[in-house]
């Protein structure tokens, strides 16, 4: 998470000193920059929670094993 704060700001700092006629195009590139980063983050969190309950399930499992 810090890495993508402090690219962020790297893109921040870029969009500050651009010429205003290239700003916009580097504002565009800013915002797909950032919405890669927000899926790719979505896409994570949506992994570990598949992660955590397919662990629970086999959990579930073994002790049904166990006790049957």
């Amino acid at each position: 998470m810090s890495f993508l704060l402090l690219t962020l700001s790297g893109w921040h700092w870029l969009l500050q000193a651009a010429e205003p006629s290239s700003n916009k195009n580097l504002n565009f590139l800013f915002a797909g920059y950032a919405v890669v980063w927000l899926l790719l983050l979505g896409y994570l969190f949506s992994l570990a929670r598949r992660q955590k309950r397919l662990e629970a399930e086999i959990e579930m499992l073994k002790q049904m094993k166990q006790e049957g």
